[in-house]
């Protein structure tokens, strides 16, 4: 039977496709929702981080709502980014590789879930979805830091060797912006008190294989990779997109909640070493974001 948290998340997942969908014929400001659900999703991750640091059920409760509000954040900032086909087409496929991997992950005996799985029993429902946005905030990062240098889009006038290593290139930095989260992420959630996997065998890594890291980035950097090209054999001779500055600063808020709920975790579990590597590992992606943000703001001013 369906519980009553899981019924108002789907609500909400649903207000927010509805609304991406919706927005033109309804002419409804997309902005403001996608303003709203921000606020929702900073509310709602930071009841969660409290929940971690306090024994006060209000937050806890608060925070059940935050992965609800992470997906229909994302999916709404990226229906206002790429528009809702290349949105649909970017989720599917992330959907679908990060859904691929775990199956084969789990088959071959790599690690196994211990919590409620979905997919075959194998593979918990938030997983795959988890994996849509966590790639979808390393590839807009990645065009984050394409824009704010004073780059642009890869596109089909490009000379093909130019094309073909901006591509890689972005990509790969997708991948490690991903695989840089995991870093701090896997620790924290495999120690027996935690387990939410659990590796059958042990890597060098506080018990993590390096395979998992490995996985981490192919699976992002393909996924990237596909979508990009998909931009490049889609997009018109004057294919530009506009940076639009508070939407990036948006994703960039979004890592560092990551950052900051992983670190709590860690807090709680003693292991002060796990939020030094992910200061390390993260944060640097956040400051040169940030970076990439002002030199564009200037260089904008400066034409205006």
């Amino acid at each position: 039977m369906i519980s009553l948290g899981l019924l108002i998340g789907l609500l909400i997942i649903i207000a927010a496709i509805l609304i991406a969908a919706l927005s033109k014929p309804l002419n409804l400001h997309k902005n403001f929702y996608i303003k709203l659900f921000f606020v929702l999703f900073l509310l709602s991750s930071i009841s969660e981080i409290l929940s971690y640091l306090t024994s006060l059920s209000i937050f806890g409760i608060a925070g059940s709502m935050s992965f609800f509000f992470t997906v229909a954040f994302v999916l709404l900032h990226s229906s206002e980014v790429l528009g809702n086909r290349k949105t649909a087409i970017f989720f599917i496929i992330a959907f679908l590789f990060g859904l691929i991997s775990e199956l084969l992950s789990v088959i071959y005996g790599l690690y196994y879930y211990t919590i409620p799985s979905f997919f075959f029993g194998m593979v918990p429902l938030a997983t795959p979805i988890s994996w849509v946005f966590i790639i979808y905030v390393s590839y807009i990062l990645a065009d984050l830091f394409l824009f704010g240098f004073g780059g642009e889009k890869p596109k089909k006038t490009d000379n093909l060797w130019f094309l073909l290593g901006l591509l890689i290139l972005t990509s790969s930095i997708s991948g490690l912006i991903a695989v840089n989260l995991d870093m701090i992420l896997d620790p924290i959630s495999i120690p027996p008190n935690v387990a939410q996997w659990v590796y059958s065998t042990v890597g060098p890594y506080f018990g993590v294989p390096i395979s998992n890291f490995v996985g981490w980035f192919l699976v992002t950097t393909l996924v990237v990779f596909i979508f990009r090209c998909y931009e490049v054999l889609s997009s018109s001779k004057d294919f530009k997109i506009e940076l639009n500055t508070y939407s990036y600063l948006y994703i960039i808020v979004v890592y560092l909640i990551y950052f900051l709920f992983n670190a709590v975790k860690a807090f709680n579990l003693g292991r002060i070493e796990y939020i030094l590597i992910g200061t390390t590992t993260m944060m640097p992606f956040i400051l040169i974001g940030l970076l990439a943000l002002i030199l564009y703001k200037k260089r904008e001013d400066m034409i205006r």
